[in-house]
């Protein structure tokens, strides 16, 4: 792209994505790989479960049954050979069994016996049914101890008739026979429930972590970059940890043209000279001599408050450090800090882009601070002002990125971010190319704005070169990414 004042080419090429939302092979293992610990805690604690839970299911229980027999009232003449009487009788039984577990017996039997429960426990303990095409019904009731079940059914089968014949009015009923009891054993099985708890307890954890995968809505790798956003993926900028520093020494030049006492101050952090940062330099070299996409590049965030500004000081430091003329520009006009990271006075920061670009000087090297240490040259934004930034898409800024084109091999330039502010939009379309900051896993980067970000930047026809993974962690990478992005020493 030539550069020019204003306009811009629109990219009117569809660009067909996946669904944001996927999990693939790969995803999938990555997850499991990094959950591992949560599954492994969730079989344990669910197999402790089982395990309690098998001991006390292993309690035997004793079930004792006795039967009771209808027959029609002494008074009543009821020819049980006939089908009526036969219908009656059964309807008789029916009616017996089904108030057997009546309020007024069962609170008689727990008052005899004093039983430690109230009503409801013990009808939960008590069951009867009828014994089909009979006119008995049977009465079980379970309990831990045989002889209490034993107790509670000899106590309901004397107490029966004579509460519950008056309630029915009809009919009589008496004992068929003695109540026998049978010991039925727990879940022996204390094994079989340990595994298959452990089992569940990891599907469950499993199933959590795939949800929340399915849920997670940051830019979590490659995948995310090269799939969902369409973009290149150039490479990473590990998190910085605790960063050791350097002495760069920066002369600066006065608005008269004279240098001012060289100052030693504190450069970039020592991250900056990683084998991440190195192979990141070897891919975007490789991309812009292949796609021939020139010499000036903008790097902006995806999202304010990214690493955009330390993305720019680490290349320009590592393409000076391979040996290329490099000019890092800040062209951040509103806040302007690049050059407090790299440790420059407000004095010395005080001339730059912005005296430049309203013209108090006519040469432009004169904002340029030189380091002959690193090999980079670097021009700071000046003093901040809101009015500046209009001034970005202007002739002069076009000149200067001519001028700067020329006489270096690479000018990085550091714009305010893409996804929050106009400026990275109106520098784009004077600059070769653009490099995406796009934070690694941050909660606040979600991947459907910085799709957005990327579209408004190709819409005005702005090239994308790729995006680069800044705050990135290597406990917190993916599978697919591990192999490609992961070095000894970030």
């Amino acid at each position: 792209m030539e550069f020019s004042e204003g306009g811009c080419t629109v990219d009117k090429e569809s660009r067909s994505r996946q669904e944001e939302r996927y999990i693939d092979i790969r995803r999938l293992f990555s997850v499991l790989k990094r959950g591992i610990l949560w599954i492994l805690a969730a079989a344990v604690l669910a197999g402790a479960f089982g395990y309690v839970y098998s001991k006390q299911s292993d309690a035997p229980v004793y079930r004792t049954t006795g039967y009771l027999m209808v027959k029609a009232g002494e008074d009543q003449k009821v020819d049980s050979t006939s089908a009526e009487g036969q219908a009656y009788l059964m309807t008789l039984t029916a009616t017996y069994a089904s108030i057997c577990r009546s309020q007024e017996l069962l609170n008689t039997v727990i008052e005899d016996l004093d039983l430690d429960m109230d009503y409801t426990t013990l009808y939960g303990r008590v069951s009867v049914s009828q014994i089909e095409n009979t006119y008995i019904f049977r009465v079980t009731v379970s309990d831990a101890s045989g002889d209490m079940s034993e107790a509670i059914v000899r106590d309901m089968i004397q107490r029966a008739p004579e509460i519950l014949v008056p309630i029915v009015g009809e009919g009589r009923i008496g004992e068929v026979d003695h109540p026998y009891t049978n010991m039925q054993a727990g879940s022996a099985g204390t094994r079989k429930t340990i595994i298959q708890a452990a089992f569940a307890g990891a599907f469950f954890m499993i199933l959590l972590l795939l949800i929340q995968a399915a849920l997670d809505r940051t830019v979590r790798g490659s995948a995310d970059v090269e799939d969902t956003l369409g973009l290149n993926m150039l490479g990473v900028l590990p998190q910085e940890g605790s960063a050791s520093k350097t002495v760069l020494p920066l002369p600066a030049r006065t608005d008269k043209g004279e240098d001012e006492e060289k100052k030693a101050v504190p450069i970039v952090p020592a991250r900056m000279e990683t084998e991440a940062v190195r192979a990141l330099r070897t891919r975007i070299a490789f991309l812009l001599e292949k796609e021939g996409a020139g010499n000036v590049l903008m790097v902006t965030d995806a999202e304010a408050g990214g690493q955009g500004e330390d993305l720019a000081a680490a290349l320009a430091v590592s393409f000076a450090k391979a040996g290329r003329r490099v000019l890092l520009v800040d062209t951040d006009l509103r806040k302007g800090t690049l050059y407090k990271k790299l440790g420059i006075p407000d004095e010395i920061a005080a001339n730059g882009l912005s005296g430049w670009l309203r013209g108090e000087d006519e040469d432009w090297t004169r904002f340029v601070l030189r380091s002959k240490k690193y090999g980079i040259d670097f021009m700071p934004a000046g003093k901040a002002s809101r009015n500046f930034p209009d001034l970005l898409g202007g002739e002069r800024m076009a000149d200067l990125l001519r001028y700067a084109s020329a006489e270096y091999d690479l000018v990085l330039c550091s714009a305010a971010a893409a996804g929050s502010s106009a400026d990275a939009l109106a520098l784009g379309c004077l600059t070769h190319t653009t490099i995406l900051a796009v934070p690694h896993k941050d909660r606040h980067v979600v991947r459907s704005r910085v799709r957005g970000t990327a579209d408004q930047l190709r819409f005005i026809g702005i090239s994308i070169l790729g995006a680069v993974l800044t705050s990135f962690r290597a406990d917190r990478a993916e599978v697919e990414d591990s192999g490609k992005f992961i070095y000894k020493n970030q």
